[in-house]
């Protein structure tokens, strides 16, 4: 069972960027097809809601050309692949820690960019975390590492997130997940979440 009062909710950059809505950006097999059930998981009485939103530069160094080389330019601040999905819940959402910001920092995880999340999450009386979102294996990946490293019960929630391999990065969906297990980060469905909440 999950204890609304101490589980929050985390939505991984389920942004336009990261879909076949902006098919030159950086697109992840499915990524728009996870709003209905994000939207489930928002519907469910949360102690908090949090999401994270990639805001790069426009010379953002993980970016073709740039020093790492390794994306085509997306989610770029203030552009429609910045935006959250059509028909997110966005409403439910009850802080936005935007990462990636700056040009010569890569910050997959929010605990990268904002190195006081853990603890700011803590204070707030959570004491599990559900992850969901795009892409899976990396932003999504990163940010529940770390939490669970930092103490947290983490739960990835696998069908309401989208996952790519990114070869030339090293990353890899089945490598992240085995990785997960290994640190006790638990994977499971929307009604997985839904029943454990009593719903």
């Amino acid at each position: 069972m999950l204890t609304p009062t101490s589980t929050s909710l985390l939505v991984v950059d389920a942004q336009q960027g990261f879909t076949e809505l902006r098919p030159v950006e950086l697109p992840v097999p499915g990524g728009a097809d996870i709003v209905a059930g994000v939207n489930a998981l928002l519907a469910l009485p949360f102690a908090r809601i949090d999401a994270t939103q990639d805001w790069h530069p426009a010379d953002h160094r993980s970016f073709l050309g740039r020093a790492d080389n390794l994306y085509p330019p997306h989610c770029v601040m203030n552009t429609p692949g910045a935006e959250f999905l059509p028909g997110l819940h966005t409403h439910r959402f009850g802080a936005v820690w935007r990462k990636g910001y700056d040009h010569d920092f890569e910050a997959y995880a929010v605990t990268a960019q904002h190195p006081g999340f853990a603890a700011f999450l803590r204070a707030s009386g959570v004491e599990t975390v559900v992850v969901c979102g795009i892409a899976t294996n990396i932003c999504c990946f990163f940010s529940a590492r770390d939490l669970r490293n930092a103490g947290f019960e983490v739960l990835m929630v696998e069908d309401a997130s989208a996952g790519i391999d990114v070869p030339a990065a090293g990353l890899f969906q089945a490598q992240a997940r085995s990785e997960g297990q290994t640190l006790g980060i638990r994977y499971g469905t929307v009604a997985d979440v839904c029943r454990a909440f009593g719903t």
